[in-house]
């Protein structure tokens, strides 16, 4: 709770930014109603997601509303291989769908063609509810037990990143990623006896944005 009170916190003053900035002229921003195809690759640790998002943008650019479609993806260097625990199923591959609602600040620097602005997107990560089994083992390997972790159904999202437009068909954005996958595990073994645990995943992000 105290992290999503964070990037609440850090939505508002983004939103405080966005409400005293002096109008700028039309050209300088999005189209009202204006949409946009993004392919957004993130990386968190052990974690890569990647997905299509679709965004459509009002009040001219500075607030959008979207919906991402993708896979993350737990790799192999993901995998618990430390003292007396191995996960046996490594490499997950998880579907996932991501309404979100973006915000924007006008364009702060205009160079010739290149224009960049900061935004932060705010949205809840829908995943079919899943299992995985740990094998433990003890320290001279002579018992194993099962641990059974269940994930949740709906975790929280966020990015926050610059945005470089290149052209009038698009840009690239970059920043740092935030979110929440988290797990319920029952296990009765040894030192693990919390009966809930939460992967707080940080990391950076980079998309290839297309208006339309």
């Amino acid at each position: 709770m105290p992290n999503i009170l964070k990037q609440l916190c850090m939505l508002a003053l983004l939103m405080m930014t966005v409400v005293n900035v002096n109008a700028q002229d039309s050209e300088d921003e999005f189209l009202p109603n204006s949409h946009e195809l993004s392919i957004e690759w993130d990386f968190k640790g052990d974690i890569i997601v990647r997905q299509i998002a679709y965004n459509y943008s009002v009040l001219n650019g500075y607030l959008g509303i979207g919906c991402g479609l993708g896979v993350w993806r737990e790799t192999e260097a993901g995998s618990v291989f430390s003292q007396e625990f191995w996960e046996e199923d490594s490499g997950l591959g998880r579907l996932f769908i991501l309404p979100k609602l973006k915000i924007s600040t006008p364009f702060f620097v205009k160079k010739d063609k290149i224009k960049i602005k900061s935004f932060v997107e705010n949205g809840l990560m829908l995943n079919r509810k899943f299992t995985r089994t740990i094998v433990a083992w003890n320290n001279d390997w002579t018992e194993s037990r099962n641990i059974t972790f269940t994930s949740r159904a709906i975790s929280y999202n966020m990015t926050l990143g610059v945005y470089m437009e290149l052209s009038d068909r698009g840009g690239i954005s970059v920043g740092y990623s935030y979110s929440t996958l988290e797990y319920s595990k029952k296990a009765d073994y040894y030192n693990i006896n919390n009966p809930l645990t939460s992967d707080n995943l940080h990391g950076i992000f980079l998309s290839v944005n297309i208006n339309l």
